[in-house]
């Protein structure tokens, strides 16, 4: 009986590690957490605005494969202001070259409008994201390759003036309840 007992608790075990909330970070070319100078020559940009995630960052769950966005920009939300008001914000991609190596992102790279993302307020001083985004399951492949980037564009920046790559972030709970549930069934199998 308490065989059984182990090897069904170990089973709901990795049933339960199999749906899992992701953190994503954004990659601009300030580094890590930032919406910084969009491509493909940043040195054309007009202005130096910059954003990033707000609390609650951006998740993925992939058991819903939904999306949730809370990023921001302007000295409203401790970052530079923007040139002006935005005229469109996206995900674009999938770009053919994921980021994620090294750190190093292909910013010569422009690819279509994956999902439209809708800002509040939409001030230069201060405008935020807060959206979920439903992914169908090849869009999900492609986003946890990291082949996504956020755009958000100007007036002054019709091509965009911030832009970050949404890359996955590990979770070590993952690996550490695998290696537990290993331990466990080690266990199991000496006292057999």
């Amino acid at each position: 009986m308490t065989k059984h007992l182990l090897l069904l608790t170990l089973c709901g075990i990795a049933s339960s590690a199999s749906a899992a909330i992701i953190q994503f970070d954004l990659i601009g070319t300030g580094g890590s957490g930032l919406l910084t100078t969009n491509e493909p020559v940043p040195a054309l940009v007009i202005g130096s605005g910059t954003g990033g995630e707000l609390i609650g960052g951006i998740s993925f769950d992939d058991a819903t494969g939904i999306l949730t966005i809370n990023v921001g920009w302007g000295a409203d939300n401790g970052f530079t202001n923007l040139t002006g008001i935005t005229t469109n914000q996206h995900i674009h991609g999938p770009t053919t070259n994921p980021k994620g190596n090294n750190g190093v992102a292909d910013w010569t790279q422009t690819t279509g409008v994956v999902f439209n993302l809708t800002p509040s307020p939409n001030l230069p001083t201060g405008g935020q994201i807060v959206q979920n985004v439903t992914l169908n399951i090849g869009q999900q492949a492609d986003l946890l390759a990291g082949k996504y980037y956020i755009n958000i564009h100007t007036f002054n920046n019709g091509p965009g003036e911030l832009r970050g790559f949404l890359t996955p972030v590990p979770e070590p709970t993952a690996g550490l309840l695998g290696m537990t549930t290993l331990g466990l069934l080690a266990l199991r199998r000496r006292r057999a």
